[in-house]
């Protein structure tokens, strides 16, 4: 007679069956009840089925990871930059997206008018763009004085600033006064400092040095411990390059990506693919050994066994080898007892093109780029996946532009640049007008270009006769200040009324351009023909 069949417990049923008061393991499940066939509430958290319980990790904190990957992942992420073109494109390519011709302050200082009458306001607003026009002539004479070497304009230095972020995870700008004596138009320049100049292993809790970084008794930072020379560059950095040297940190810029709450030192951007372009480029560079050896060989000679040596061969050497020397579409003349069998060399096969491609979007992806970016291949998009893949990768740019370059760099600098401005006399604050008030600044990247330029346009222009934008808003996002083009524009009217000329540019005209133009003389028509019905 057969057993009766087994009933496996159910989860309820177990959980039923133990104590109210029993005690539960580390598995969250109660002591005494079948670990195995308790469902674990996260697949990953399991770590009881055969494709988990392989996956270990470490718990590593923010800093913990960079203290002991930083240096190499460096090594490795800037070895990829030089040797792969993979690489190096999508370092190009976020530089070029982040920071293009530059991101470029437009000072917006103003005094505050409160309370003040219409003869007072108008005069703090005057007093106010005049301070403006001041900063933005002593600003443009700067920009060409700011690198400390000068071998770069402020812009020029924001781009090597950024390509050492990506490549090195992270990048230090120094602040560096200068003597009213040397000649400069604002007493200070800037001289960007890869992350090794901060040794990322200093560490000593009881003086509060954390990665190389001083921190007083509330966390905050005080100051980086630097070298005063790249310690890669080895004895090119002289005698005293190894010295560590306390800057203050209110005289350093510290440009990096955190990617987890209290990172304090940013990770190459490469990182997460640096195995795949390691791998990828050695697969590529055997596949094309491959194919040119495969080229090389016309054919095969088979020699009855004697000992002599193949056609086309050295002298063998003392260990008995010899080298064949190969040309391109080579074929000998044989002797009676020789026969050629000619070369087949299999081809790369269907799916090497889509496996290259799949290799490539996973960099793409890993590095924050496109595809179509990093690859060129623009193959696979029509107009509108174009659209959207560029609007979603534009927003991150825009959101690194702004939380990192301009905030981390821009923004500190531009506030020295002001107060030393000041301190020497190249700027004089206006009555009325406080330091604060001297600080204000809108920091404008460079403007995307038009996917479709009369639609781009077109919306644009519509957007600001509906309200929902303003037209200084709009010159703002093209990158351009929009009272430096109402000067302009005034000075080209001004030019053309003395020339006796009319354009349809002219904003004080009647006809602003053809389609208003053609919309006016239509208007008297249609108001005739509504009478007359």
């Amino acid at each position: 007679m057969r057993k009766p069949a087994r009933t496996r417990t159910s989860k309820g049923a177990a959980k039923a069956s133990a104590p109210a008061t029993a005690s539960a393991d580390l598995s969250g499940a109660p002591i005494g009840t079948d670990v195995g066939r308790e469902a674990a509430p996260y697949d990953a958290a399991g770590g009881f089925g055969r494709r988990s319980r392989a996956w270990r990790v470490g718990g590593y904190g923010p800093n913990t990871a960079i203290t002991y990957s930083l240096d190499e992942l460096r090594r490795k992420s800037r070895d990829q930059a030089r040797k792969n073109p993979y690489a190096r494109a999508a370092v190009d390519r976020l530089v070029t997206n982040i920071i293009g011709t530059g991101i470029k302050p437009q000072s917006t200082a103003a005094i505050s008018t409160v309370g003040m009458n219409k003869t007072h306001t108008k005069a703090a607003n005057k007093a106010s763009e005049e301070f403006r026009q001041a900063v933005t002539r002593l600003w443009w004479d700067w920009t060409d004085q700011a690198d400390s070497i000068g071998a770069h304009d402020f812009y020029g230095l924001q781009a090597i600033a950024v390509r050492g972020m990506i490549e090195g995870g992270e990048c230090f700008v120094r602040m560096r006064p200068r003597r009213l004596t040397d000649g400069l138009s604002v007493p200070l320049q800037l001289q960007v400092l890869e992350g090794d100049h901060c040794d990322v292993f200093k560490n000593s809790p009881s003086e509060r040095i954390r990665q190389g970084i001083q921190y007083n008794e509330i966390g905050a930072r005080t100051g980086y411990w630097l070298y005063r020379e790249h310690p890669g560059d080895g004895i090119l950095g002289g005698t005293g390059g190894l010295n560590q040297t306390l800057v203050q940190a209110a005289d350093i810029c510290h440009l990096y990506r955190a990617m987890r709450p209290g990172q304090d030192r940013g990770e190459p951007w490469l990182a997460p693919a640096l195995q795949t372009l390691y791998d990828l480029s050695g697969y590529l560079d055997a596949e094309l050994v491959r194919k040119k050896n495969s080229a090389m060989f016309v054919g095969f000679i088979k020699r009855v066994a004697d000992s002599e040596s193949p056609l086309g061969a050295d002298d063998a050497d003392g260990a008995g080898s010899a080298g064949l020397a190969f040309e391109p579409g080579t074929l000998q003349v044989l002797d009676d007892d020789e026969d050629v069998t000619f070369s087949d060399p299999k081809d790369v096969g269907p799916n090497f093109e889509a496996f290259v491609r799949q290799s490539l979007r996973g960099i793409a992806t890993a590095a924050g780029t496109l595809y179509e970016l990093l690859s060129g291949d623009y193959s696979q998009l029509n107009d509108r996946t174009l659209r959207a893949a560029l609007n979603d990768f534009r927003r991150a740019i825009e959101g690194w532009q702004h939380h990192h370059v301009v905030f981390q760099v821009c923004r500190p600098v531009w506030m020295r640049w002001i107060d030393f401005a000041l301190l020497s006399g190249a700027l004089v604050l206006p009555a009325g007008m406080r330091r604060q008030d001297a600080y204000a600044v809108k920091w404008t990247p460079q403007a995307w270009p038009y996917i479709h330029p009369v639609q781009d346009v077109e919306s644009k222009q519509m957007e600001i006769r509906a309200g929902f934008s303003t037209r200084s808003q709009k010159v703002s996002e093209g990158g351009y200040d929009s009272e430096a083009i109402d000067a302009e524009n005034a000075q080209d009217n001004a030019r053309a009324d003395a020339l006796g000329l009319t354009y349809a540019s002219d904003g004080r005209q009647k006809a602003g351009s053809a389609g208003i133009a053609a919309d006016a003389a239509e208007a008297p028509a249609a108001a005739g023909a509504a009478s007359a019905d």
